[in-house]
């Protein structure tokens, strides 16, 4: 039984030079127990994270966590082959399989994926060690509709030969969608990156979307929600036991980031009527119930934690507020050499420097770029 949520919106559905310095918890009445606990330091850090890094859902945001926390120790990283042209991607259109992945380096395990690549949690286990944390991030669907459209701006809609591409496109997705759904941008791709069943994105089949929900309930760790990124980052922190400092991020690969230039030519054409979203609900019916589960979801393992949790995403919203401040103050002559974070009830005290604000402002190719010659003595072309 779908819940309410759910059921309304069914009815019609991260410089080299850098880094020389060191568902729901319970959907259909299942369970679901997973190893969230209260603000405490004390835990063993868990290192295992197996990352499904769906596009437009601060994915680069959060990568860029993963990549910090694993290069300051060492970790190995599943990266994709060399040869690929977007070195932060392992495949757009499948899962991990022996040959669109570097093998593991000698004498090592993988330790973190946080690259481009379809869930599939058998081929994940494959190669990810047995304590492996599963995560992923979703966003409100609309508004990764419009974020698509403004970073792929999908030939298929754009090259519509109307002033109003967007409408006409919406009035009826399916006759100028790709053939198949790998090569969509815009069809439930959420859904597709985390691994829904190819038939469910024909057949709106409620039984199959509630049964693959329950499926990712069963093995997903937690989902973070954009649209709830600090609670979320909190949440993470508790479960995987690491510190403040690890978890802290500057936004990446935004919008409103861009330079004003970029924007205009970005928005050329670019229309967005009343009725847009209401009609994008219709279509995108699977990333409705997914983000519906995923919102569900969180709040549920929100409402299990300690009763200091709003307090401490308090704190991580300030804490990372001064961070973002410190770190963007770089072309200012007055700007400090560190900023010292007091020691609180969630953290011990720490100095924040230009090292840790140029490894959270690197972007991402380059960064993986710096593991993958570290990891493999590789060197990839910018």
């Amino acid at each position: 039984m779908c819940c309410r949520g759910i059921r309304k919106r069914c009815i019609w559905l991260l410089t080299a030079s850098v880094f020389t310095i060191p568902v729901i918890l319970q959907i259909l009445n299942s369970t679901r127990s997973h190893d969230l606990t209260t603000g405490s330091n004390t835990l063993e850090p868990r290192n295992h994270i197996a990352y499904v890094k769906v596009h437009k859902a601060a994915s680069s945001t959060i990568q860029n966590i993963f990549l910090r926390y694993g290069y300051q120790r060492n970790l190995t990283f599943v990266l994709g082959r060399s040869a690929n042209m977007y070195p932060n991607v392992i495949s757009l259109t499948e899962s991990i399989t022996k040959y669109n992945i570097e093998p593991r380096p000698p004498n090592k395990s993988f330790d973190i994926l946080c690259s481009h690549v379809i869930y599939n949690y058998n081929a994940f286990r494959a190669i990810m060690p047995r304590d492996t944390v599963f995560l992923a991030s979703v966003r409100e669907p609309f508004e990764y509709f419009i974020s698509t459209l403004h970073y792929f701006r999908p030939s298929y809609i754009f090259n519509i030969s109307d002033p109003d591409p967007i409408s006409v496109y919406l009035q009826s997705p399916a006759r100028y969608e790709p053939q198949k759904v790998k090569y969509s941008m815009t069809n439930n791709r959420m859904a597709f990156e985390l691994g829904f069943p190819k038939e469910l994105f024909h057949s709106r089949n409620l039984v199959g979307v509630n049964d693959y929900l329950m499926k990712l309930d069963r093995e997903m760790d937690m989902i973070l929600v954009v649209e709830r990124l600090e609670e979320s980052v909190v949440l993470l922190r508790r479960l995987l036991h690491w510190q403040l400092q690890d978890i802290l991020y500057l936004p990446k690969n935004t919008f409103k980031d861009m330079r004003n230039e970029t924007k205009q030519k970005l928005n050329k054409n670019f229309i967005i009527r009343n009725d847009s979203k209401e009609k994008y609900m219709r279509w995108a019916h699977l990333d409705y119930m997914l983000y519906d589960f995923a919102v569900q979801r969180l709040d549920r393992q929100i409402q299990n934690q300690s009763p200091d949790f709003q307090d401490e995403v308090r704190h991580f919203k300030l804490v990372r507020g001064r961070l973002q401040e410190f770190c963007l103050q770089t072309s200012r002559p007055y700007r400090p050499d560190t900023l010292v974070i007091p020691s609180s009830a969630w953290n011990h005290q720490f100095v924040a420097d230009s090292l840790m604000c140029a490894q959270m402002t690197l972007i991402e190719r380059k960064f993986i770029n710096e593991v993958r010659y570290r990891q493999y003595g590789l060197a990839v072309d910018d």
